[in-house]
């Protein structure tokens, strides 16, 4: 069980890293095209809030499997 949740958690990590890469490629974008700019922040920003949030969730699976690691005595 703690095989596939750390697998989860390093796949939510690779997720992560996807959307990083996406929100700088965003800011890019909106620096190149004023017209857009607004419009790329905004989606700039959920894309942050999304990775945040990504790593939050690979974290807590983390300690959960510590956690479980007790329990296995």
């Amino acid at each position: 069980m703690n095989d596939e949740i750390a697998e989860l958690a390093d796949r939510l990590d690779d997720t992560a890293e996807r959307l990083a890469e996406l929100s700088i490629e965003l800011l890019q974008g909106a620096l190149a095209d004023a017209d857009t700019s607004d419009q790329r922040a905004r989606l700039e920003r959920s894309v942050t809030r999304a990775r945040r949030a990504t790593i939050k969730a690979a974290s807590i699976l983390r300690e959960s499997m510590g956690a479980s690691e007790a329990f296995d005595d």
